[in-house]
């Protein structure tokens, strides 16, 4: 019988906490007085402040050695066993194209 009564309290304790979070939860949470789908999204961020992106290997395009560099890039290939420097040229957060079918 003291079993059962452990049990009841354990359990009703836990409802309690996960009713105390759910209120918390949504009281705390902005996206229901969000009249416009796009006040959803992250504060602060405009996707038309982006600078535009250009340099080496950006969008997936190739990376260009100029001609007086050529002899240092094959003495680091054969280092290294890959084009190190078109590897220090190309930014390390490159942006590639979206190559994912619709749908």
């Amino acid at each position: 019988m003291r079993r059962f009564a452990y049990c009841k309290v354990v359990l009703a304790t836990s409802l309690v906490w996960v009713m105390l979070d759910m209120f918390i939860l949504l009281y705390f949470s902005e996206c229901n007085k969000c009249d416009n789908i796009k006040e959803r999204g992250l504060p602060g961020r405009d996707d038309g402040l982006s600078k535009p992106r250009d340099g080496p290997g950006e969008g997936g395009k190739p990376v260009v050695i100029p001609k007086e560099n050529q002899e240092k890039m094959k003495e680091m290939f054969k280092i290294n066993q890959f084009n190190l420097m078109a590897s220090e040229m190309i930014a390390l957060n490159r942006s590639l194209p979206d190559v994912r079918l619709e749908g």
